[in-house]
Protein backbone atom coordinates (compact mmCIF):
# COMPACT_ATOMS: atom_id res chain seq x y z
CA UNK A 1 0.00 0.00 0.00
CA UNK A 2 2.46 2.46 1.16
CA UNK A 3 4.57 1.76 -2.11
CA UNK A 4 1.01 2.56 -3.93
CA UNK A 5 0.87 5.69 -2.51
CA UNK A 6 4.27 6.75 -3.25
CA UNK A 7 3.93 6.04 -6.72
CA UNK A 8 0.67 7.91 -6.78
CA UNK A 9 3.06 10.92 -5.38
CA UNK A 10 5.67 10.63 -7.74
CA UNK A 11 2.86 10.56 -10.65
CA UNK A 12 1.39 13.85 -9.55
CA UNK A 13 4.43 15.81 -9.12
CA UNK A 14 5.75 14.83 -12.08
CA UNK A 15 2.83 16.58 -13.55
CA UNK A 16 2.43 19.00 -10.90
CA UNK A 17 5.59 20.04 -9.44
CA UNK A 18 8.88 21.36 -9.62
CA UNK A 19 11.95 18.84 -10.76
CA UNK A 20 13.28 19.29 -6.75
CA UNK A 21 9.97 18.35 -5.65
CA UNK A 22 10.06 15.17 -7.99
CA UNK A 23 13.39 13.98 -6.83
CA UNK A 24 12.40 13.91 -3.41
CA UNK A 25 9.18 11.66 -4.40
CA UNK A 26 11.48 9.83 -6.35
CA UNK A 27 13.76 9.33 -3.35
CA UNK A 28 10.70 8.67 -1.04
CA UNK A 29 9.70 5.67 -3.39
CA UNK A 30 12.90 3.55 -3.85
CA UNK A 31 13.01 4.08 0.11
CA UNK A 32 9.98 2.47 0.29
CA UNK A 33 10.84 0.09 -2.32
CA UNK A 34 14.21 -0.64 -0.37
CA UNK A 35 12.67 -1.18 3.11
CA UNK A 36 10.33 -3.48 1.68
CA UNK A 37 13.45 -5.40 0.34
CA UNK A 38 14.66 -5.79 3.77
CA UNK A 39 11.29 -7.21 5.21
CA UNK A 40 11.61 -9.91 2.64
CA UNK A 41 15.20 -10.61 3.48
CA UNK A 42 16.53 -8.96 0.11
CA UNK A 43 19.33 -6.97 -0.53
CA UNK A 44 18.89 -3.79 -2.28
CA UNK A 45 21.86 -2.83 -3.93
CA UNK A 46 22.65 -6.27 -4.68
CA UNK A 47 19.16 -6.67 -6.20
CA UNK A 48 20.31 -3.44 -8.88
CA UNK A 49 23.46 -4.77 -9.51
CA UNK A 50 21.97 -7.95 -10.81
CA UNK A 51 19.44 -6.35 -12.60
CA UNK A 52 21.47 -4.19 -14.22
CA UNK A 53 23.34 -7.19 -15.35
CA UNK A 54 20.58 -8.99 -16.47
CA UNK A 55 19.20 -5.38 -18.60
CA UNK A 56 23.17 -5.35 -20.16
CA UNK A 57 23.01 -8.65 -21.24
CA UNK A 58 19.65 -8.40 -23.04
CA UNK A 59 20.50 -5.29 -24.18
CA UNK A 60 24.19 -6.35 -25.87
CA UNK A 61 22.10 -9.62 -27.29
CA UNK A 62 19.60 -6.89 -29.08
CA UNK A 63 23.08 -5.24 -30.52
CA UNK A 64 24.44 -8.36 -31.60
CA UNK A 65 21.41 -9.64 -33.58
CA UNK A 66 20.93 -6.12 -35.12
CA UNK A 67 24.55 -6.26 -35.87
CA UNK A 68 24.15 -9.63 -37.40
CA UNK A 69 21.72 -7.90 -39.87
CA UNK A 70 24.18 -4.85 -40.54
CA UNK A 71 22.38 -2.33 -38.07
CA UNK A 72 22.92 -0.49 -35.27
CA UNK A 73 20.26 0.70 -32.37
CA UNK A 74 19.92 3.77 -33.84
CA UNK A 75 18.80 2.42 -37.59
CA UNK A 76 16.23 0.17 -35.73
CA UNK A 77 12.42 0.95 -34.38
CA UNK A 78 11.84 0.42 -30.82
CA UNK A 79 9.09 -2.75 -32.44
CA UNK A 80 11.72 -4.15 -33.67
CA UNK A 81 14.05 -3.43 -30.77
CA UNK A 82 11.70 -5.22 -28.23
CA UNK A 83 10.78 -8.12 -30.57
CA UNK A 84 14.61 -8.60 -30.24
CA UNK A 85 14.33 -7.84 -26.37
CA UNK A 86 11.97 -10.28 -25.87
CA UNK A 87 14.35 -13.29 -27.69
CA UNK A 88 16.89 -12.02 -25.66
CA UNK A 89 14.23 -12.55 -22.46
CA UNK A 90 13.14 -15.92 -23.97
CA UNK A 91 16.93 -17.57 -24.82
CA UNK A 92 17.72 -16.13 -21.10
CA UNK A 93 14.65 -18.21 -19.41
CA UNK A 94 15.58 -21.17 -22.00
CA UNK A 95 19.00 -21.58 -20.75
CA UNK A 96 18.49 -21.48 -17.53
CA UNK A 97 16.28 -24.36 -16.97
Amino acid sequence: DKIREEAAELEEARDTLTQAEVFEEFGDLLFVVVNLGRHLGVDAEEALRSCNAKFTRRFNAVEDALSAQGKAPQDSDLAEMDALWDQAKEAEKRAKT
